[in-house]
């Protein structure tokens, strides 16, 4: 499981099986950190049996200027694979 955390991001957390498969997400935040927008995220791709690359390739929407370009969905999934990446190295 891997958690990544930002200045204006909630806390994310994405898991996914060996294949690749998104298992599950949890979300913590403020009420200012859209936490409902990304649950809604994460509830489509595992609706839809998407993978945990996938979810990192989505294209969200973002403010750049304010902040990452990366949404907290995509780094928790980032963060996960190379979790992954450096563990199956090992």
């Amino acid at each position: 499981m891997q958690q990544v955390q930002g200045q204006r991001h909630p806390t994310a957390r994405a898991q996914g099986n060996k294949r690749g498969l998104l298992l599950g997400a949890q979300l913590v935040g403020t009420r200012g950190a859209e936490i409902s927008k990304r649950v809604d995220t994460y509830a489509t791709a595992l609706h839809h049996g998407m993978t945990v690359a996938t979810m990192s390739d989505l294209d969200l929407s973002c403010t750049p200027p304010l902040g990452s370009p990366w949404d907290a969905v995509q780094l928790a999934t980032q963060a996960w694979e190379r979790q992954t990446r450096t563990s199956t190295l090992v």
